[in-house]
This record gives structure tokens, sequence and C-alpha cells, in this order.
């Protein structure tokens, strides 16, 4: 009773069209989910984001879960996880795409996941780390290790949003560090990011890991803006 009167005074409501959801329903309506935009990268190998990161460090696979469009319904999730510190909405949007990954041949082989981290200081204003709590979903649901503890963002930096490549690039050469090489050794790791542009950030995590452990690498992120 108490929960039908909680439910008529703070309905949930579907996050892009705003609808009410019904119990079996959790962010999104079905009608909206089964819309995503998805990109189906793990399936298919020369994907953009494959192409993105060619030349730029070894890597096995790399793929996103959703593409990235200005107004679109993955803007709005990312504005939700970002800005309203929905890190419960992170965490199912990385079960879901693990039950895609789960899919493909023995998960690409994938045994372990490190999370992006964020500088110390950024994390105590946001509260959480985005790309951490949608690495704790996919690690869930592929029933694999969450080891970014191993690696430490140790400065901050300005937002990306509007630099160049090169910009980009610059903002965050050499700012990532190793710190727990030992647990990294040997194994194919998934590095996940929040969105993938350029991939400037990615990288640069990437050729830290790389430099300082004897691993293979691949690489996500929830999206992808072309």
């Amino acid at each position: 009773m108490l929960q039908h009167i909680l439910h008529l005074l703070y309905p949930n409501l579907c996050l892009n069209c705003n609808k009410s959801l019904v119990q079996t329903e959790r962010y999104l309506c079905l009608l909206c989910q089964l819309n995503l935009p998805e990109t189906n990268d793990h399936l298919t190998k020369e994907n953009s984001v494959e192409k993105t990161m060619w030349g730029r460090i070894p890597f096995e696979r790399a793929f996103s879960f959703l593409y990235f469009n200005q107004k679109g319904v993955t803007q709005r999730l990312l504005h939700e996880l970002k800005y309203r510190g929905n890190e419960e909405l992170a965490v199912y949007l990385g079960e879901i795409y693990a039950a895609r990954i789960k899919q493909t041949a023995q998960n690409h082989g994938i045994d372990a996941i490190v999370a992006v981290p964020l500088h110390a200081s950024r994390l105590k204003k946001r509260g959480y780390n985005q790309s951490f709590a949608f690495a704790e979903g996919i690690a869930k649901g592929l029933e694999i290790e969450n080891l970014s503890s191993a690696v430490e963002r140790r400065k901050a930096t300005d937002t990306q949003t509007k630099k160049s490549r090169a910009e980009r690039w610059k903002n965050v050469s050499s700012i990532f560090c190793v710190t727990q090489a030992e647990v990294l050794q040997q194994k194919h790791i998934l590095l996940v990011d929040d969105v993938i542009t350029t991939g400037a950030t990615i990288e640069s995590c990437g050729q830290e890991i790389i430099k300082t452990v004897d691993c293979t690498l691949s690489i996500a992120s929830i999206a992808f803006a072309a």
C-alpha cells in the first residue's frame, strides 16, 4: 500500500520519453530500451571504434555500447550519469552491455576489466566515477575481476569537450600511473571509458598500461561519438 502511494507521489519515469515505468522496467521503458542506438561493435571487427584507435596503441578489440547523438537518448543517459550522480544507472548499462558481449565467443577472451580513473579531486566533487560503475556492471555480467584500483590518475585535467584532437592529447598525456602492475600481468584487460570521441584519454591510459604491464588490451565505452 505504502509503495503504491509513493509511486503515485513520485512516479518512476522513463529517462527518455518520461512515460511511467511498469514494475518490471528500470530507467527506460521497454520501447525506449528496444530503440537504444546500439552499435553492435562487439560483433564486428574493423568497426568505427577500432578504426579510431588503429595505429595508436596495440589492442585486441575495441567497441562501444551506444552511438552518441546530440539531444538523443544517449546524451540524456550520459547527462543522468554525469550531472545527477545516477551510479545505479551506470551499473545497469554495464549489465545490459555484458549480456550483449556474453553472446560472442568466449567474451573475446577478456578476463579482467579496468575503468579509466578520475583524479581524486574530480572524484570527490562528482561523488563517483561513471566509468567505474559501468565497469562494475560489465564485471558482474561477465563474471570477471574489476581491477580498476590498479591504475590511478595522477593529475587533474580540464574538460575535453571543446578541445581539438591535438589539444585533447596534450591535455591527457602522461597523466596515468599503474600502481599495481602485478595484478594486471598476463591478463586480457578490457579498458573502459564513458565516451570515446577522439580516443585521446583511453589511448593515454592504455599506453601507460601496455608500457608497464605484459598484458593484452581491449577497449570499450558506454558511447561513441562519431
